[in-house]
């Protein structure tokens, strides 16, 4: 088939070693999906073996620290991993996989029958699923087939952060496009781009879906949990602080996914992640998979359910129940915690767990006795599919003893395979889905996409004396960590990006900034322990470009950082440069900030890249000289390195002093949530000036008028950021803590110099409520301000005042366990 072909040429480019003449193994490397069985086995030798009797094994990966042979009848994509082994016998993988109902005498059962309507097609479809099946089937991320009733496996959860992972590239050579990490799409303020992104993600896996090369159209992305602690280690997949800037992002994204020029099916399928309170990886001895987050009603009201009411606005089918336990009990074992969802946020789609979270439930958190006892809560909890074995191994049983009752499991048959009726994959009918071909793939179009994406991420957070932007033509040193690793651009959930199946065709900082400076010189120093020879070089050069970055400070999915400094060999590096006295812009690549304390002091230009992405060399080398002018905005809060000092990583309280975020935080940051420069000045004006406005009834709106003018000399982009700040006195009122403001909308508009745009604005009274301590949403009597801003400068503020309390009527309940 092409996934076997595709996947023996990339592996042809590694090194491989045949063990005993019978597998050809590669170190360091995951291959295949889920598994068949897994066996104790101390050596690859003893691996392949285990591989070689077992009739339905092509691959097997051995977990050198744990001695666990995980046998596989698939080679379905790789992974880069350490401590693993993993092998080929040679056997072929089974045949490329067939739509359902298109198979003569499996076409004509009432399931495929598309006249129907789709639930008694579910129905029909359940009702011939038996008990030994269901387990498997509600399985992640491989799904089995079952011939009988011509239904092919499936794969749950191709990873999609910001490209797609979990396959290869084409055989032709066509990688799938890839965009820049979230933490930087989250600065952009621009919804267009994230939901671009989706239908390009959507499209490029339809195309291998049809190219029969994967067989998925469902991704477990996006995050759209808020960046809650600089030292999460996630927050690289984040969009920021903010609820609602995560939560349109999450709608953005899921509109441009599932939405496509067929009204009767979905495009590919969304699956939001995770739910919920979600923003602990590795913190000490605590761990994502026995930490017990303890969230009051007012932060669950105000924080961490905010994202996710936004993110429902764009329709997604898909959610992802997380790891941890909230307020003593597990996210994808309560009832309670889905009732939030489905109940409260109006939730229709279906919910998988987290690699296996369902195991965690009895085997870290202790919740339950036994993983029959986690399954059985898992299923009554909603949870649909079990990433991992843990329904596999037990559900079963679980039927047969009693303990789940048959309804559950139709339940979550029905949610799950309901999903793969939408993407029409049991039509025999035409659709342009259908026929989307592989020349999409990482098309110069997509590509224009990831690359503006990038130009649109850059903030500029400090030009002293017009530092910037540099001229071509001159003498450029660029120096610093991360200066020639192209790599440590992409951020995680890394696809595959290059055919050989390397990043070497990634372009570093150091060779975009040279190719763009073809008409000067540019010269390198990477190493931080090289101080002397940096200054050398920025001696000798006219203008220096000095890179700072944690790309590889610990931080990641499964660790926390302890520290949000730069490392010290790094701050000795970046001082010396510094002192040199060039004129210098420091350039930051990262995933959560890093705290620059007397760098940005001595620093005479600050450019914040995040992690541009593939394209981003030459995003960053645009914006240094003037090629691209950058207006991101910061959408998190730039602290000093003491703030980790100050407050507990394991507290999810969001007024614990000194605060967090720009809605609580008390301190003064380094650089404010919403902050960003550009090379041409902006003005905001009243159009016209609005007077005082009165509020008594609860579905009233109000639409302000603001006038955005380009000042400047340049073409340039701004973000406009609308802000409510309600009355300080009402903390008295609710016996509960009061944002110092709350975002509430924004916009970004590219204006030419001299040019003026109308931007509007509508508050809806709805949006002004606040919670009290027990969770319930009500506007209140007073006067609030409502702010526009381009996170710097003059500030225009209008007043609503409120005359009476208008209840919203949201309730958090109370958790316990029954």
């Amino acid at each position: 088939t092409n996934t076997n072909m595709k996947l023996f040429l990339l592996l042809a480019t590694l090194s491989s070693v045949v063990v005993a003449q019978q597998c050809t193994t590669y170190p360091n490397f995951i291959i295949g999906t889920d598994s068949i069985a897994m066996v104790a086995a101390s050596t690859a030798e003893a691996c392949c073996s285990l591989c070689d009797q077992n009739p339905r094994c092509v691959a097997f990966t051995l977990d050198t620290a744990s001695h666990t042979c995980y046998l596989k009848d698939n080679t379905n994509g790789k992974t880069q991993e350490n401590n693993r082994i993993s092998g080929l016998n040679g056997r072929p993988p089974p045949p490329a996989f067939v739509d359902a109902c298109t198979t003569e005498g499996l076409k004509d059962f009432p399931f495929c029958d598309t006249t129907l309507p789709l639930e008694k097609r579910l129905d029909d479809l359940v009702g011939r699923i038996f008990l030994n099946e269901t387990g498997a089937l509600l399985t992640a991320r491989q799904s089995i087939a079952i011939p009988r009733l011509g239904i092919p496996a499936y794969y749950w959860g191709t990873n999609a952060i910001h490209g797609l992972q979990n396959l290869d590239c084409l055989r032709d050579g066509q990688c799938p496009t890839s965009f820049p990490a979230p933490c930087g799409l989250g600065a952009a303020f621009n919804d267009t781009i994230v939901q671009g992104m989706g239908t390009v993600l959507a499209r490029e896996l339809r195309a291998y879906y049809n190219n029969r090369s994967h067989n998925s159209l469902d991704t477990w992305s996006p995050t759209i949990n808020i960046n809650r602690d600089p030292r999460w280690g996630r927050n690289v997949e984040s969009p920021g602080e903010d609820p609602l800037l995560c939560g349109r992002y999450g709608a953005a994204y899921t509109q441009g996914l599932q939405e496509g020029n067929d009204p009767r099916y979905v495009q590919t399928v969304v699956t939001l992640k995770h739910w919920l309170a979600y923003s602990l990886e590795k913190y000490g001895s605590v761990t994502r998979h026995n930490y017990n987050a303890i969230v009051s009603n007012y932060d669950l009201a105000t924080s961490y359910l905010q994202n996710w009411r936004v993110a429902m606005k764009g329709a997604p089918l898909g959610v992802m129940c997380s790891y941890n336990l909230l307020n003593g009990q597990p996210t994808c074992g309560s009832p309670n915690i889905t009732a939030l969802l489905r109940g409260g946020l109006g939730f229709q789609g279906y919910i998988t767990s987290d690699t296996d979270a369902v195991a965690d439930i009895w085997a870290t958190h202790h919740y339950e006795r036994d993983a029959v006892h986690a399954t059985r809560d898992a299923l009554a909890a909603g949870c649909d599919i079990n990433s991992g074995d843990t329904y596999k191994n037990n559900l079963e049983n679980a039927v047969k003893s009693g303990l789940v009752p048959q309804s559950d499991v139709n339940s979550a048959l029905r949610n799950s395979f309901r999903m793969r009726f939408l993407l029409g994959l049991f039509d025999n009918t035409p659709s342009p889905y259908k026929t989307i071909p592989t020349s999409v793939v990482g098309q110069p179009s997509h590509v224009k996409q990831s690359l503006d994406a990038a130009r649109q991420t850059m903030v500029l957070l400090k030009n002293e004396g017009s530092t910037l932007p540099f001229p071509l033509g001159r003498r450029v040193a660029v120096l610093g960590a991360s200066s020639n690793v192209g790599g440590d651009l992409l951020g995680n959930y890394v696809g595959p990006i290059c055919p050989d199946g390397t990043l070497k065709c990634v372009n570093s900082l150091f060779t975009g900034i040279a190719k763009l400076n073809a008409a000067g010189s540019t010269t390198n120093v990477y190493d931080v322990k090289q101080i002397s020879q940096a200054e050398d070089a920025a001696r000798a050069a006219d203008y220096v470009v000095l890179v700072v970055s944690n790309a590889h400070d610990g931080g990641g999915e499964g660790d926390d950082r302890t520290t949000i400094s730069l490392a010290a060999d790094q701050q000795a590096f970046a001082k010396a440069v510094l002192a040199v006295g060039k004129p210098t812009v420091l350039v930051l690549i990262n995933g959560g900030i890093i705290a620059l304390d007397s760098l940005a002091t001595a620093a005479p230009a600050i450019l914040e890249a995040f992690m541009p992405g593939v394209y981003g060399a030459q995003a960053v080398a645009e914006t240094i000289f003037g090629l691209n002018n950058p207006g991101g905005k910061l959408p998190v809060t730039y602290y000093y390195s003491n703030y980790v000092n100050q407050i507990d990583f394991l507290n999810m309280s969001m007024t614990a002093w000194p605060g967090r975020g720009y809605r609580y935080f008390q301190g003064a940051p380094a650089f404010p949530f919403g902050f960003g420069l550009s090379y041409t000045t902006f003005q905001l004006d009243w159009s016209p000036q609005p007077p005082p406005r009165h509020v008594a009834q609860g579905e009233e709106s109000i639409t302000y008028t603001v006038k955005v003018t380009n000042t400047g000399k340049r073409v340039g982009t701004e973000v406009v950021l609308a802000f409510f700040q309600p009355p300080s006195e009402l903390s008295l009122q609710l016996d509960a803590p009061v944002v110092k403001k709350q975002l509430f909308d924004y916009q970004r508009v590219q204006l030419n110099p001299g040019e003026s745009v109308t931007l509007h604005f509508t508050v809806n009274t709805t949006s002004l409520a606040l919670s009290d301590a027990s969770g319930n949403l009500a506007i209140h009597p007073g006067t609030y301000q409502i702010l526009f801003s381009r996170g710097h400068g003059a500030v225009l503020t209008a007043l609503v005042s409120v005359t009476r309390r208008i209840d919203v009527g949201y309730l958090v309940p109370n958790y316990r366990r029954d």
